[in-house]
Order: C-alpha cells, then sequence, then structure tokens
C-alpha cells in the first residue's frame, strides 16, 4: 500500500512543480500570452475514476480521487503565494476509463476544445504511447506528464520527444541488476514472475519489468526458455496446495538449469 502512496504523492507533486514554473501559455502558434484569468493553463489529466487494479490495466492503481485533493491544495498554494494569478489554472480530469481507444480520445478532444496545454497523467500504458507519440505536433507542443510508460519500448526521445516520467523507467532497474551480476560474475538466471493472461490486455507491468531486464543480462549470457510465468490473481482459480507444487517445480527445473 505504501508503494501506491508514494507514486500517487511523486505524481501530485509533480502537479505543483509544473504550476510554480508555469509562467506562459500559447494561445495561438508561435504566440506565447502570460497566464492569467483571460488566458488560463489548461492542465488536462486524464485517469479513471475508479483505481481497480482491472486485469493489470492500471497496475498502480492511480484514480482521479486519489489525485484531485492533492491537486487542489497545490493549487491553493500558488494562488496563496501569488506564483500565478486567481483563477488563472483550469485543471480538467477526464475519465480515460482504461481504454487504449476513449483514454487518446479524451486528450484529442481537449485540443479540438482548444483547452489543453500540459497533459498530466494515464494510468494505461496502451493509452498514453499513441498521445506521447503525436503531443510534438499539437499547437507549439503538448508536455506529458506520467507517473507510468516505464518500460524501454519508451525510451525513444525522437519518437516521444515531450513525455517526460516521473519514475525511474525500468531501465534504471536493468542498469543495476546488470552491474550486480557483472560486480558478482553471476552468469546463468532465471525470470520468475507474475503474468495473467488476458483477452483485454497484452501484457502486464511484470512482463514489462523482465522483458527490460532482460536484454542486458542476455549480453552477459545468452539462456532461451529460462522464464516461468504465474498467475497470483484470485480469477486464477488454483488452490494452495496447486500453487505449492507448482512453485515446487518451478524451482526443481530453475536449480537444473542453473547447474546446467
Amino acid at each position: 500500500m505504501w508503494f501506491e502512496n508514494t507514486r500517487t504523492f511523486i505524481f501530485n507533486l509533480s502537479i505543483l512543480n509544473i504550476l510554480l514554473l508555469a509562467k506562459h501559455v500559447v494561445t495561438t502558434p508561435g504566440k506565447f500570452e502570460e497566464i492569467s484569468v483571460k488566458h488560463p493553463i489548461h492542465l488536462v489529466i486524464p485517469l479513471p475514476n475508479d483505481d481497480d487494479f482491472s486485469n493489470g490495466k492500471n497496475p498502480f492503481l492511480f484514480s482521479s480521487h486519489k489525485v484531485k485533493p492533492l491537486a487542489d491544495l497545490a493549487l491553493e498554494r500558488v494562488y496563496r503565494e501569488g506564483i500565478l494569478p486567481n483563477n488563472s489554472v483550469n485543471l480538467i480530469y477526464r475519465d480515460s476509463k482504461l481504454s487504449d481507444a476513449i483514454g487518446p480520445n479524451v486528450a484529442v478532444e481537449q485540443l479540438l476544445k482548444k483547452q489543453i496545454d500540459c497533459i498530466i497523467g494515464y494510468a494505461y500504458g496502451y493509452a498514453l504511447a499513441p498521445v506521447a507519440r503525436m503531443s510534438p505536433y499539437w499547437k507549439d507542443g503538448i508536455p506529458i506528464i506520467t507517473p507510468i510508460g516505464l518500460t524501454m519500448s519508451l525510451d525513444d526521445k525522437k519518437e516521444y520527444q515531450l513525455m517526460t516520467r516521473i519514475n525511474s523507467p525500468y531501465k534504471v532497474v536493468a542498469s543495476a541488476v546488470s552491474t550486480l551480476f557483472k560486480t558478482y560474475q553471476w552468469k546463468r538466471h532465471i525470470f520468475m514472475f507474475h503474468h495473467a493472461k488476458s483477452p483485454t490486455i497484452a501484457v502486464g507491468e511484470c512482463f514489462l519489468l523482465m522483458a527490460s531486464l532482460q536484454h542486458p543480462l542476455r549480453q552477459i549470457q545468452e539462456m532461451q526458455h529460462n522464464f516461468f510465468t504465474f498467475n497470483e490473481d484470485s480469477s486464477a482459480n488454483i488452490t494452495l496446495e496447486e500453487r505449492h507444487k507448482q512453485f515446487k517445480e518451478y524451482l526443481v527445473q530453475s536449480s537444473r538449469m542453473a547447474n546446467a
């Protein structure tokens, strides 16, 4: 629980930092105006209304009702300290519904309304990715601040030019693990992780993290078929005895592969 709360806190802190740094807003392409009641800054926050895990679509359990109270406090501070004029910031909460169709369309709708200067949010990676690819070409460029999108597939800054991830991407974890292997001269490795197959989502966050680890470790030693997956969700319909048997078999096979 503390892990999710920490991520939510960092997310809200990023909203405050944006407000502290904001001074000008694009009114028409190539034209900047000082932020005011007449020319407010529109911060679009696309998040689901519900913080349900939703079969892995919302791995960090973000939701608008978690973010809104702290975002409102940040806005109050900005007004109280005179950083921006009162009523010059428009926080726009939109329900992304954890959908890779509705989520991107939320940003498009705001663009058509001319009420979007920055996007802060998304909880579902497949909704984030297309928006992050297109946002540099909207107006003079729409920056995206997001707590997700940590996989290596979103590392390319030429493709995702204006996306900033406020949490450490998985390449940082991969670098740390790779250094650990080299320091202790470890070579053989086994991946064991949660992976719930679902028709509604291609792969989960655990799979994406393991995929990011796989690349540097393969450079140390190439290994094939060195992974085991399990489903920790209650929907897996597996008894505790069956779970113990499954893990025992995985550990036996892992030991054989490590000593081969």
